[in-house]
C-alpha cells in the first residue's frame, strides 16, 4: 500500500500537468477586443465604445494571452465579418509595453455611415483570436 500512494500520486501529477499545459496552448493567444476612440499614454484602450461618428479615429486593442505572442494580423471590415467585405489588412501589428496589440483607423475624409467589424489572428495563422464590430453614424 505504501508503494501506491506515491506511484498513484505521481500519475495524477503527471495527467494535471499534461491537462494544463494543453489548456494553456490550446487557449486564445490573443483576447478582449475593444473599440475605443483614444489609446492612453500606457498603450491601454480608453473610451471604450462601439459608436463612432465619421470624423473620428477609431481604435481596435487586444490584449495580448502568451507571452510568445509578440505580433498579429488585423483585418478591418464594412458590414458583416466576411471575406468579401473585407478593406484593409494590417499585417504586422506588434505588441505594445501595456501587452495590448493596437491597430488605428483613420480615414482622411471620414468613414462612410454603416456597420464595421475587425477581427484579430496570429501572425502566420488562420484561427480568429477574437474579434470585435462598430457603427459608425452621422
Amino acid at each position: 500500500m505504501k508503494k501506491a500512494i506515491p506511484i498513484i500520486l505521481g500519475i495524477f501529477l503527471l495527467g494535471l500537468g499534461i491537462f494544463l499545459v494543453y489548456e494553456y496552448a490550446t487557449e486564445p493567444k490573443i483576447v478582449e477586443g475593444v473599440m475605443s476612440k483614444a489609446i492612453d499614454e500606457k498603450g491601454r484602450p480608453s473610451d471604450i465604445t462601439n459608436i463612432f461618428t465619421q470624423g473620428d479615429t477609431v481604435y481596435f486593442s487586444a490584449k495580448r494571452n502568451r507571452f510568445w505572442t509578440n505580433e498579429a494580423e488585423v483585418v478591418w471590415y464594412k458590414g458583416e465579418i466576411k471575406q468579401e467585405n473585407r478593406f484593409l489588412v494590417e499585417e504586422e501589428v506588434l505588441v505594445n509595453d501595456a501587452k495590448y496589440f493596437t491597430a488605428e483607423l483613420s480615414v482622411p475624409e471620414g468613414l462612410e455611415e454603416g456597420h464595421y467589424g475587425v477581427t484579430i489572428y496570429v501572425k502566420g495563422k488562420k484561427i480568429m483570436e477574437t474579434k470585435a464590430e462598430f457603427d459608425v453614424k452621422k
